[in-house]
């Protein structure tokens, strides 16, 4: 294998490692604002996944598929 090729190949590899790392940074903070009820973390997360679902098209967008309770009702 050429090291050219070697390099591209391990290129791809450190950009998946690093968007799968940070989709799941994104999943974890956005359960723990969840399991807080901290609105302003949860909308900021909600943006930030929004964000990273338009750079990545085509992959499951960050938040789907999570197991999220339904916020408490207004009192």
């Amino acid at each position: 294998m050429s090291p050219y090729l070697r390099l591209i190949i391990s290129a791809d590899l450190d950009a998946y490692e690093t968007a799968r790392q940070t989709r799941a940074d994104l999943q974890s903070r956005y359960l723990f604002a969840v399991d807080a009820w901290d609105v302003l973390e949860i909308a900021r997360i909600e943006a930030l996944a929004a964000d990273y679902d338009a750079a990545h098209p085509g992959e499951t967008p960050v938040l789907d598929g999570l197991d999220i309770p339904a916020y408490p009702a207004a009192a």
